[in-house]
Formats: structure tokens, C-alpha cells, sequence
């Protein structure tokens, strides 16, 4: 049963994990730019400009 499925839908394999792929670049993307936001609002609630490389990497 297993092989016969297989056999006939072997090719969803590439877009399926194109899709998982895609969903886990952006859940870490999202991650990446709330702990850059997170480490730009300590600098502010020091009251110290963020540095211009933590700026540059907001707007990739």
C-alpha cells in the first residue's frame, strides 16, 4: 500500500518541503528581528544611541 502510494506521489516530496522550508525561514527570520528590536530597545532605555550596525541589520 505504502509503495503503491509512494510510486504515484513521489513528486509532492519537492513542494512539500519547499513549503516546510519556506515556513521555517521565516519563523526564524521573525525571530532574528525581534532579538534585534529586543537589543535596540535596551540601547533606547539606557538612553544610548543603538549602534548603526544593529540599524543596518533591521533593514535587510
Amino acid at each position: 500500500m505504502f509503495v503503491t502510494l509512494f510510486n504515484h506521489y513521489w513528486w509532492l516530496l519537492f513542494p512539500l518541503s519547499f513549503a516546510i522550508f519556506s515556513v521555517m525561514r521565516a519563523v526564524l527570520r521573525d525571530d532574528e528581528s525581534r532579538r534585534i528590536l529586543s537589543l535596540i530597545r535596551s540601547y533606547t532605555d539606557q538612553g544610548k544611541e543603538p549602534p548603526a550596525e544593529l540599524l543596518a541589520l533591521l533593514k535587510r
